[in-house]
């Protein structure tokens, strides 16, 4: 679960830091925060995405999705 709230973490904070040229990101902001913290998300900070620990996209995306899916069962 740590590493997942991780996951969530870092995908929050970079749909944050781009919201500003993307409408759009400040919803799926504001979901993935919640899904990280969950009632708490609102009086959180999401996680600071440390410089230095670089991952590529893809393997970001791959593991981002499977965090989801896995909440998306755990939800049913």
């Amino acid at each position: 679960r740590a590493n997942n709230t991780e996951i969530l973490c870092e995908a929050a904070t970079i749909a944050q830091e781009h919201q500003s040229c993307h409408r759009y990101l400040g919803g799926l902001y504001y979901n993935l925060l919640s899904l990280a913290w969950g009632s708490r998300a609102r009086h959180k900070k999401p996680c600071p995405v440390a410089e230095g620990s670089t991952t590529s996209l893809k393997n970001f995306l791959k593991d981002l999705h499977h965090v989801l899916q896995e909440e998306y069962k755990s939800q049913k």
